[in-house]
């Protein structure tokens, strides 16, 4: 670190913090990526690929983008499973001292980022486990849903029901094969298990919706759905940084919807045909007649979760 230009020292600080996110860093209109986030970028984004320092025996791989541009190239990564970091300047040029301050304002993973097809769901799910009992959390920030629930069902059928774009789970069950087997080709985050804690997890919710308790919501009780609920929350805080819109925590009772498990989803064609598994062809996309985004969720939803309560349906 001690023969790097300032520049280079401040790209290592911040690159150190997110090694799992390709890091776009704000040098005046571009981004500029390095090492092997850029050698990743360069192939997904077919942009050519540059070194840093030529003149040395192992000159540093980089490129770049427009800023202007960002949204676009941005997009073509998430969609091919990566997180990108997005750091900016945060000061001005003509009044820094010495280096320009910069900082990391946004981290855009599949489960943040806004969905190709408004009328879908941009799901996020967390979950917990304690014995034969799964504790999920479910969030959609473009929509500000925020859902909690406890299940004995399989984790494989929870996640079908939401096709979330993401999936947060504890540090700890990332060698367990009977549970990471069933989350299929989902993308997957590995997040601390202390964020799971159900202390530390309580204490996070009832922070960021600013109550005493989680009375209000109806799941206080809920020991296995708070530590997923509260880790989701904590790692929506980290990655979005500015603040969520999530106003309440609504629970979900098993006993008001019908459970449609994978192989009934796949079998009636309900969302995705069982031939390329898209959606021409499903029962939902004979159905949608729908002229917003809002109401094609709501299809969308009653369709993936049918009612089983009389009065409900009825209204």
């Amino acid at each position: 670190m001690s023969e790097l230009t300032p520049l280079m020292r401040q790209y290592h600080e911040i690159k150190r913090n997110y090694p799992d996110a390709i890091l776009f860093f704000r040098l005046g209109d571009f981004y500029e990526m390095f090492g092997q986030d850029a050698v990743i970028a360069s192939r997904v984004l077919n942009i050519t690929l540059t070194t840093r320092d030529k003149g040395k025996a192992d000159p540093m791989p980089m490129c770049g983008i427009p800023h202007f541009a960002s949204d676009n190239y941005v997009s073509k990564l998430v969609r091919a499973g990566h997180k990108v970091a997005i750091c900016e300047q945060v000061e001005d040029a003509g009044e820094a001292k010495g280096i320009v301050k910069r900082e990391v304002v946004k981290v855009v993973t599949p489960g943040t980022f806004l969905p190709d097809n408004p009328k879908e769901n941009n799901y996020i799910l967390g979950f917990f486990q304690k014995e034969n009992i799964f504790g999920i959390a479910v969030a959609d920030i473009t929509t500000g849903e925020f859902l909690v629930y406890e299940t004995h069902n399989s984790i494989e059928d929870e996640i079908n029901r939401f096709q979330p774009k993401e999936i947060l789970y504890p540090f700890s069950l990332k060698n367990n094969s009977s549970v990471i087997d069933g989350l299929g080709d989902f993308y997957l985050t590995d997040y601390d298990d202390w964020y799971f804690d159900y202390i530390e997890a309580y204490r996070k919710l009832i922070k960021h919706f600013r109550v005493a308790s989680l009375d209000g919501f109806g799941c206080e009780g809920m020991i296995v759905a708070i530590p997923a609920a509260g880790a989701l929350i904590n790692y929506l805080e980290e990655t979005q940084k500015d603040s969520l819109t999530f106003k309440t925590i609504d629970v979900l009772r098993r006993d008001s919807k019908m459970l449609l498990d994978a192989a009934t989803l796949k079998n009636l064609e309900i969302a995705r045909n069982m031939r390329s598994a898209e959606p021409e062809g499903s029962l939902l996309w004979l159905m949608d007649e729908t002229f917003t985004p809002m109401g094609g969720r709501l299809l969308r939803n009653w369709l993936l979760n049918p009612l089983l309560d009389a009065e409900e349906i009825g209204q």
